[in-house]
């Protein structure tokens, strides 16, 4: 049985009408754009690689959901066309406003001719339930990719009947057997996974981290929500500039990411009239074991305080990486991991009770995702894909996320935020580049003795300052 786990439900028992919890894409396409008719032929002969795009979900006994073959799928009612209304991120932000239909599979897919400058697009959703990031990767490489060795996937599909409700229960009763006798054991791993802290050592890492949860300061103007309406935006830098900045300051991809969020949101907010210290962001992360294929969610979350009240960007990267490596020691991550593998061996109002019991307990202003992109260059019908934007949902009370994928040498990044709240976010986006811009400078061009370091603070919000680099491919 095609059971969703526990964090899977958590994001429909969290969706609200403002905040619907889908992930969203634009990709863009080099070349002339497909028919309507081609591209749906296309992508239904490939969805027996994808099994949960014709699924939907079902309660097949009491207090048992499960994804089942859908009886009515049409792969068009999932994958439409629309002509391009003025700027395609607008258009985008449209058409990522609406909320997924319960009574068909969980995504759904626009095609966009006619792009100025040529080439054409695909806007498509998939709520969150029903994959998450590493998830949604794989699945465009199996879309978008090579055609499959063995030739297409069979066209004669026929739904398979839902499992019966004896054969559910006792799924059901299997998975959160397994669910109790390892949440201890999770717990323990993902607090020292090396095997070698003493169980008083363990109790402070818990404490630790449950301190970390916690604490935050005041909210600020980036914590509502107001609407369901959707604006979207996008930056867009070279991958290696971003290593190399990092790299020089013994940083990740990701920490030069949350530096350059942290820059642009101390503009954001210094336009709001606020004056703020630190942010708290949550990043996901991945606990995959190796290459597992399984779609749903795989992911916990580790927060960071940004430092937006550091206008120094290299101080402020310095940070950055200082935090992250001590949330990362804390266990913090491991800890909402443990909590979410013990919330499969709850049964319906269990599970929701934790899953509005975390979100209320865990603060924080944004969430930050960074993915690495498919490892080759993708196509689709022979036409080369050449720029990726991620948009990463928001959680009820959240106005604006980042999201952020390497692909062909480019580090794309996809902005979402309430349109009601955020209305300025293309100009975060332009800061956001600004700041990428001012950290890859700072490597190049080092303080002499004595000068003040360069600031990242953009100069200018109403212009971009992209790196000095080639076009996106």
């Amino acid at each position: 049985m095609d059971r969703p786990t526990a964090l899977d439900l958590a994001f429909l028992d969290l969706e609200t009408p403002q905040a619907p919890l889908h992930v969203g894409w634009t990709l863009r396409f080099d070349g002339p754009a497909p028919s309507v008719a081609a591209l749906r032929r296309h992508l239904d002969a490939r969805l027996g690689a994808v099994p949960r795009f014709r699924r939907r979900l079902t309660r097949v006994a009491p207090d048992v959901p499960a994804w089942a073959d859908d009886p009515s799928f049409d792969v068009a009612r999932h994958v439409f066309g629309v002509s391009p209304r003025g700027d395609l991120a607008e258009l985008a932000g449209t058409l990522l406003s609406a909320p997924l239909p319960g009574d068909r599979p969980l995504w759904r897919m626009y095609l966009v001719d006619g792009l100025p400058g040529g080439g054409f697009a695909l806007v498509g959703q998939a709520h969150h339930a029903l994959l998450d990031g590493v998830a949604a990767v794989q699945v465009a490489q199996l879309l978008f990719g090579p055609e499959p060795e063995h030739g297409r996937a069979d066209a004669t599909w026929i739904p398979a009947p839902p499992p019966s409700a004896a054969a559910a229960l006792g799924a059901v009763a299997r998975t959160r057997g397994r669910a109790l006798a390892g949440v201890a054991r999770a717990t323990w791993e993902a607090l020292a996974p090396d095997g070698t802290s003493t169980p008083s050592q363990r109790a402070s890492a818990v404490l630790r981290a449950a301190d970390a949860l916690v604490a935050q300061p005041a909210r600020c103007e980036l914590e509502r929500s107001a609407s369901a309406r959707r604006t979207v935006a996008y930056a867009d830098v070279e991958l290696e500039a971003v290593r190399a900045a990092g790299r020089a300051r013994g940083a990740t991809i990701n920490d030069v990411l949350l530096t350059a969020t942290a820059q642009a949101l101390r503009a954001a907010l210094r336009r709001r009239g606020e004056r703020r210290e630190t942010l708290r962001a949550l990043v996901p992360v991945s606990v995959r074991a190796g290459d597992d294929p399984a779609m749903g969610n795989r992911i916990t979350f580790l927060p960071v305080a940004l430092p937006v009240g550091e206008p120094d960007g290299r101080r402020a990267l310095a940070l950055v990486a200082a935090r992250t490596a001590a949330a990362k020691a804390g266990g913090d991550a491991g800890a909402l991991d443990a909590l979410a593998r013990a919330a499969d061996a709850l049964p319906g109002p269990g599970r929701r009770l934790i899953a509005r019991g975390a979100a209320r307990a865990l603060p924080f202003t944004l969430v930050v995702s960074n993915l690495p992109g498919p490892p080759v260059a993708l196509s689709l019908m022979g036409r080369a894909l050449r720029a990726v934007h991620p948009m990463v949902p928001l959680l009820h009370g959240h106005a604006l996320t980042v999201g952020a994928v390497s692909y062909e040498g480019r580090l794309h990044v996809g902005l979402a935020a309430d349109a009601e709240v955020v209305p300025d976010a293309p100009a975060i986006a332009r800061d956001l580049e600004d700041a990428f811009a001012a950290l890859a400078d700072a490597v190049s061009a080092p303080p002499r003795s004595g000068t003040p370091a360069p600031t990242a603070t953009p100069r200018t919000p109403a212009r971009a300052r992209p790196l000095r680099t080639s076009p996106a491919r």
